[in-house]
């Protein structure tokens, strides 16, 4: 494998060019990716771009979008981004903790909201300036602490706070231009549609209009330059616009079918909107006080999640995963600047690193996958040859092969990678599948969990073909036991046992071969948790190389079990913010267990644990994913460990200090 020193001499970003070594952990040789996308603005002045992701802030140059600055790593989860009218400061909201305004030029925090209540820290809308740049608002849109409070954005100082009159939950929500109006949305949870707009005084918290609109899911409100009209838009292809002092519908533009509607009143054009065409894949920018069309984009993912920039000449949005900006007059036959990589809700699902250590093969929510070049930190959407399109879950098997699952409406396909044609073509009508799947080491078996609690097993009529050739995969075992929905599974090496655990903490180990349970594993309840608490989801189970120990994660601490027979073999004791060590896996060795935890309050990143097998001692750890921790890979030396996140990065961490 590439050795350590040479790998980082090898990062592309080394020196700062892209930011895949800026602000690292320590321990951690590179991150892939820039995080999960939450927000984007353009500053005024048209020379940057910021973006609000879980690992932090960055900040790009335009048009070039090459990255310049990286804030606010020591949380991350950057709710809301905007610039001050001079565009001199940024002022960000990190998700449950701060608001601070970022001077551009100097690279520093010039000022910091102090909340001096925890619950004005949830629901704290994005942060906007006031005109002359003297103030920063924002609004706190949670239930029954709806209030807006006026910060001095040079000192963080609160100069004002006003309650907002409501008994409802408001979503989504916008401000006047000169900050005297504020505009929610009352949007019902349980059918996810809204029933009306609300107007609100924001100097006495009092409402002075309100506005009848029935839309399905999330809307888009603005206001007009003037703050007399207000514009809302949603997913049934219409924007509809009231006169906010007679509270009249104005206008209602409806001719864009099932299109997402996103309006945007700008200083020459008037209202501008961009109408994303989810089963046109397109998006297409429209004048519509005109009529008149400005621009059509290609666009493969069915988001509306754009950003125009102030004037309206720009606008940001999501293609495949990535980052691109939209500029009026640019050349149809000129690519438009792109951030490369996931961006968008890409939780990453699963990763193997491959037999040569020099790509990373990583899944994600959503179900797209990615290729990841080890050296270079270059990225790519693997070809339909290599991968299907919506690939669930990628595995590594014993031999090599790395083989991926996928769905096609009834069935479920196993794939080996490089192949065009299923090995594989599983139907589950009648069985209702779930996304709880598992595949052998060996390649030759598949498991799955149905609605009733049920694993059902096929295997490959002739596993000593090496898995390349399509066969007819015959069902081998029904394993019936759990009392309530199963979480999580594992095959051991040699693919003939099974471990599962459900949500009630119930832990069984299964012979596959006879299609009978072999033990139930002992997994406590942390004494801690009480009746408040009951109810648990978050599961992990993992099998040693060596096919003799099998590790369970919970709520708890994480339990080692004979592989033969399910006794205890260890109980590994989790510190208090390891309590959910969920993400677990065993070094090629067998001698270490890394595990992975999922975030609780109180943390701002969230541990990496390495454990000697042997003693259960806690060797190294490592803090860089800003929440959960969804899975692992080593290198076959057991020097290197892959870790990807629900942050949507993957972290490479040197464990030869530790080893």
């Amino acid at each position: 494998m590439i050795e350590k020193k040479e790998l980082a001499s090898l990062v592309v970003g080394a020196n700062g060019d892209d930011g895949t070594t800026w602000a690292l952990p320590e321990g951690a040789i590179a991150r892939l990716g820039r995080g999960s996308l939450r927000d984007m603005a353009f500053s005024p002045d048209g020379q940057h771009l910021a973006v609000g992701t879980n690992i932090g802030l960055w900040l790009y140059e335009l048009p070039t979008l090459s990255p310049i600055a990286l804030w606010e790593t020591d949380r991350g989860y950057i709710d809301g981004v905007t610039f001050s009218p001079d565009s001199r400061w940024i002022a960000s909201s990190t998700y449950l903790e701060a608001l601070r305004v970022w001077d551009i030029q100097s690279e520093v925090c010039i000022a910091e909201m102090e909340f001096t209540k925890k619950s004005d820290r949830f629901g704290l809308t994005k942060p906007v300036f006031s005109e002359d740049g003297e103030r920063l608002v924002v609004f706190n849109e949670r239930e029954r602490n709806m209030k807006v409070q006026v910060w001095d954005p040079r000192t963080g100082a609160l100069l004002s706070e006003t309650q907002i009159q409501s008994t409802y939950y408001v979503y989504p929500t916008c401000f006047s231009p000169d900050l005297r109006l504020l505009a929610g949305t009352n949007y019902v949870r349980d059918n996810r549609t809204a029933e009306f707009i609300v107007v609100w005084c924001v100097e006495t918290g009092k409402q002075i209009a309100r506005l009848d609109w029935t839309e399905e899911r999330f809307g888009r409100l603005c206001f007009s330059a003037c703050g007399r009209f207000l514009a809302a838009g949603g997913s049934e292809g219409r924007i509809h616009v009231w006169n906010v002092e007679s509270e009249n519908l104005e206008e209602t533009y409806t001719k864009y079918e099932d299109a997402q509607m996103v309006p945007y009143y700008t200083p020459e054009d008037g209202l501008i909107a961009a109408v994303a065409s989810p089963s046109q894949s397109k998006i297409e920018i429209w004048n519509l006080e005109k009529d008149e069309k400005i621009d059509t984009l290609k666009q493969q993912d069915k988001g509306n999640f754009v950003r125009f920039s102030e004037n309206g000449t720009q606008l940001a949005y999501i293609d495949s995963n990535e980052i691109k900006i939209w500029t009026k007059g640019r050349p149809t036959d000129q690519a438009p600047p792109t951030i490369q990589g996931p961006t968008r809700a890409v939780t990453v699902d699963s990763l193997i690193l491959t037999p040569g250590e020099k790509t990373i093969v990583a899944t994600y929510w959503g179900r797209k996958a990615f290729l990841w070049d080890v050296s270079n930190q270059s990225v790519r959407h693997p070809t339909e040859e290599e991968l299907p399109d919506k690939t669930y879950k990628v595995y590594l098997s014993t031999n090599g092969k790395i083989f991926a699952t996928s769905r096609d409406e009834d069935t479920l396909k196993v794939r080996a990678f490089g192949s065009s044609e299923p090995i594989a073509e599983i139907p589950f009508p009648e069985l209702e599948l779930i996304s709880r799947e598992a595949l052998a080491p060996t390649g030759h078996r598949f498991a799955a969990v149905d609605r009733g609690r049920t694993i059902h097993v096929w295997e490959r009529p002739s596993p000593s073909n090496g898995g390349d050739r399509r066969e007819n995969w015959e069902k081998c075992a029904v394993l019936i036991g759990h009392p309530k929905a199963i979480g999580t599974l594992a095959f051991s090496p040699d693919g003939k046992r099974l471990a599962s655990i459900s949500i009630d903490r119930t832990a069984l180990l299964w012979d596959v071969d006879a299609g009978e349970q072999i033990a139930e594993m002992d997994l406590p309840r942390p004494p801690s948790q009480g009746k408040r608490r009951g109810r648990y989801t978050d599961v992990g189970v993992a099998f040693s190389p060596l096919g003799d120990i099998i590790a369970g994660g919970h709520r708890g601490d994480v339990m080692l079990w004979d592989a033969t027979d399910g006794k205890t073999v260890m109980t590994i004791p989790q510190p208090e913010e390891s309590q959910r060590a969920i993400a677990l896996c065993f070094s090629p060795c067998a001698e270490y267990l890394a595990s992975g935890a999922w975030w609780q309050g109180g943390l701002q990143k969230v541990p990496i644990r390495l454990w000697k097998v042997a003693t259960g001692e806690n060797v190294a750890t490592f803090w860089g994913h800003t929440t959960d921790v969804q899975g692992f890979a080593f290198s076959q030396d057991g020097t290197l460990l892959v870790s990807g996140g629900y942050d949507g990065v993957i972290y490479l961490w040197d464990l030869k200090p530790h080893l």
